[in-house]
């Protein structure tokens, strides 16, 4: 699914290496398309993603400066941000990802996280590992995951009934983000653990999803806050 392949195509020597693509990362190409025009598509691609970072994240670090410090008027803030993107998205089409800079993180309450998160999250490795929070890949990462969630959660009565397993993400994301999934198999739990998704136990299997009331030994009594996530709806634009 990750690696390249190879076919003959026109003025290839029968007996000879190969020289077109036919897939790759899990994309096929209908026809194959030669390495000369692969190479040189990659390369008109480099340079404009990169680009498209770099002012990405210079555009992102203005508007954070532009923020009142003031919590009241920050949240009014936010809000009107939302409206501007979501109104430029009905009129557009164009969705954006904001990045806020700096290494922002959701705490998930410490009351919430009970001893079988914590013994599943050590059994598998998932406190080391997380993509770095300043990657705009880890935004792509974390939405794809969510969005998987939130899908699930319109044809469910409570949280308990979303069944999200390691296996499932992994699947979802090999399929929407092909560009990563050479290193997806060792990113998405730590990942998402970092980000305030628990582990837990249901009908004998591990299954995972972000916190929140409804989940087994979430006490609400102690801390009633939910992951972001639950709040939002699929075509909110999408803030990290």
């Amino acid at each position: 699914m990750t690696g390249w392949k190879y076919v003959h195509g026109e003025g290839d020597d029968p007996l000879g290496t190969p020289t077109y693509v036919e897939s790759a990362y899990g994309v096929k190409f209908d026809p194959p398309v030669s390495q000369a025009d692969m190479g040189r598509m990659i390369g008109t691609l480099g340079a404009s993603v990169r680009q498209y970072v770099e002012e990405t994240v210079a555009a992102n670090q203005k508007l954070k400066k532009a923020m009142p410090k003031d919590e009241s008027q920050k949240a009014l803030a936010r809000k009107l941000l939302n409206e501007i993107m979501k109104q430029h998205q009905e009129e557009t089409g164009e969705s954006f990802i904001v990045l806020k800079g700096g290494r922002q993180k959701t705490e998930a309450p410490k009351e919430a996280f009970v001893s079988e998160h914590k013994t599943l999250a050590e059994k598998y490795g998932a406190y080391s590992g997380a993509m770095d929070e300043r990657d705009l890949n880890r935004a792509f990462l974390v939405r794809a995951c969510e969005d998987y969630v939130l899908e699930l959660e319109k044809e469910a009565d409570s949280r308990i009934q979303i069944r999200v397993t390691l296996r499932d993400l992994l699947v979802h994301c090999t399929e929407g983000l092909p560009f990563m999934t050479e290193t997806l198999g060792k990113e998405v739990l730590p990942t998402l653990v970092s980000d305030g998704w628990v582990l837990f136990n249901h009908d004998e299997e591990t299954r995972l999803l972000p916190y929140g009331k409804g989940l087994p030994s979430y006490d609400a009594s102690k801390c009633a806050m939910d992951h972001p996530m639950w709040s939002r709806n699929l075509d909110d634009p999408w803030v990290v």
